[in-house]
């Protein structure tokens, strides 16, 4: 099961391969965590559309030509789901603001993608 503990520790090694400088971290550094990301997301009953997106993602980044638009289009729409995933999570805690800090990333870094 996902603790609160497992999800603070996955958002976190997250947002340090988000926030790295680039050329810092490679495509398999995100596909690490997106390893990890999706087996917790496959295990909850909410989250198929974004377990599939990401799973786009995870393909994007291995492949040996990145296709800039379609990878910025799917960071996209993971941040559009993240942030909408995060409203799920109600008030008590941090995990809402959380999302949202993860979803803010993923627009950073699909602006970053759209002009590399």
């Amino acid at each position: 099961m996902f603790t609160h503990e497992d999800a603070s520790e996955l958002l976190d090694s997250t947002m340090t391969v988000l926030e790295s400088e680039s050329g810092s971290t490679t495509p398999q550094d995100g596909s690490n965590v997106i390893d990890q990301w999706l087996t917790q997301l496959h295990q909850a009953d909410n989250a198929g559309p974004i377990a599939q997106t990401l799973e786009q993602v995870k393909e994007q980044l291995l492949m040996e030509s990145v296709n800039s638009d379609e990878l910025c289009h799917l960071l996209n729409t993971l941040a559009t789901q993240t942030s909408e995933f995060s409203t799920m999570m109600g008030s008590e805690g941090d995990m809402a603001t959380r999302l949202e800090a993860l979803s803010a990333g993923l627009k950073l870094l699909a602006g970053q993608v759209n002009h590399a």
